[in-house]
């Protein structure tokens, strides 16, 4: 990840994109040395100007170096040259580490979504607004 622990913006630009009318999905991975690291998926839903962070993972060994921050910075890039109003994830409350970089971000908690996969864990729904010239 070079001397300070993080990685070149370009070892995060590879991403698979898909569109269908009014919908943007893309897939962006994350790799060290030819090994996959992170992967991050988001959408765009471009006729109401949401987008979505549908899931993240980064590998434990490199946890805290700016992976996860710098995929969902190029998801950012994406979303507002979308001019997507508001971005959202979702994150089991469980998942304090999950919720604290979320949180890190400038996400804020909106929702609470009572036993929504499993009983007795609730997923938080979180939410960004973007504000545009």
């Amino acid at each position: 990840w070079g001397k300070d622990k993080r990685g070149s913006e370009e070892e995060y630009r590879k991403f698979v994109r898909r569109e269908t009318p009014g919908n943007i999905s893309v897939a962006f991975v994350a790799e060290q040395n030819g090994v996959v690291i992170g992967f991050l998926h988001v959408t765009a839903n471009i006729s109401c100007g949401l987008g979505t962070l549908h899931s993240i993972g980064v590998d434990p060994n490199v946890f805290a170096r700016g992976v996860g921050k710098a995929m969902v910075a190029e998801a950012e890039k994406m979303w507002k040259s979308l001019r997507m109003r508001k971005v959202y994830p979702c994150t089991s409350d469980v998942n304090s580490r999950a919720l604290a970089f979320y949180k890190s971000l400038g996400f804020e908690e909106e929702g609470l979504l009572k036993d929504h996969f499993f009983e007795g864990i609730n997923e938080i729904q979180l939410g960004k607004f973007y504000k545009y010239d």
